[in-house]
């Protein structure tokens, strides 16, 4: 029997990415995020900012860095539908998932629907200009297909009041 241990191993090492990432942003003039240090034993980082999504919906994104090899774009979209809708969502969402390689739908326990992108890179290969252009495909992408995701949810992301990234 394999020997599970538990991530990180080893001295804790600081989230270099987080500050890779600032820097950037402030290199560029982009002062439209929020930082927020979660203080836990991956050192994770979450940048916050709306974006636009389909006609007249703004989301809520997090660009969620540890000192781990991931970088998690993460897009709330809204709830799930209830009763009967909810199992024709769930179709509609895996057939999504289906046609699209760089994001993927997703719903946690407490029926919230994410759109995610990861990447994944050592920190001395971390380069900010990915995270910037997934983000403008993930607006782009949702210009194209929020309405129609939007028009099957129980309520949108911008209705929602609460919620765990």
């Amino acid at each position: 029997m394999a020997t599970v241990t538990p991530f990180p191993q080893g001295p804790k090492m600081k989230n270099q990415k987080a500050d890779i990432f600032e820097k950037y942003m402030k290199d560029n003039g982009l002062n439209f995020f929020r930082r927020r240090d979660a203080h836990d034993s991956f050192d994770t980082v979450v940048f916050m900012t709306a974006i636009p999504a389909g006609s007249k919906h703004k989301l809520v994104v997090a660009v969620i860095t540890d000192n781990s090899m991931y970088t998690l774009i993460r897009t709330h979209l809204g709830t799930v539908p209830r009763g009967p809708a909810r199992k024709t969502f769930m179709d509609y969402i895996n057939k999504l998932n289906t046609e699209h390689a760089i994001v993927k739908y997703s719903v946690n326990d407490d029926e919230n629907v994410f759109l995610d992108t990861t990447v994944t890179s050592r920190v001395e290969n971390f380069d900010p200009e990915v995270i910037r252009t997934l983000l403008d495909l993930i607006v782009y992408h949702l210009h194209e297909t929020y309405d129609d995701l939007a028009r099957r949810l129980n309520q949108t992301g911008d209705q929602t009041n609460g919620f765990e990234i």
